[in-house]
């Protein structure tokens, strides 16, 4: 599992390296997909899977947008699905997308007295 950090309302970004047996980058059968990014309150996000694009043979990207505000603040995951080039076994690789604090604050409210 990779691990990244973040703050709300970053754009996260993920890279996938596809290789062979002998170590080469080489392209999947199909197109890898985010099949499904989880919340911290594990529910899921809409509108995926979603297809990574291929910016060079066996690299792919995708990015996406955190939410924002304190609510935004906890471990996110994301799962991308692949066909392995040699065995054309399906593949996952997992990110967990970790969302902290900004300045360590969870939100500033002002109180009236």
């Amino acid at each position: 599992m990779n691990i990244l950090s973040f703050y709300p309302g970053q754009q996260v970004t993920l890279f996938l390296e596809i290789k062979d047996n002998t170590g080469s980058r080489v392209d999947p059968v199909n197109i890898p997909v985010i099949s499904r990014v989880v919340f911290p309150a594990l529910t899921l996000a809409l509108d995926y899977p979603q297809n990574m694009i291929k910016i060079d043979t066996g690299i792919y990207v995708f990015k996406f947008t955190l939410p924002s505000g304190a609510n935004a603040v906890g471990s996110y995951l994301a799962d991308i699905q692949y066909t392995h080039p040699v065995t054309n076994l399906i593949c996952n690789e997992l990110y967990q997308i970790i969302v902290l604090a900004p300045f360590g604050n969870f939100s500033v409210s002002v109180g009236s007295q």
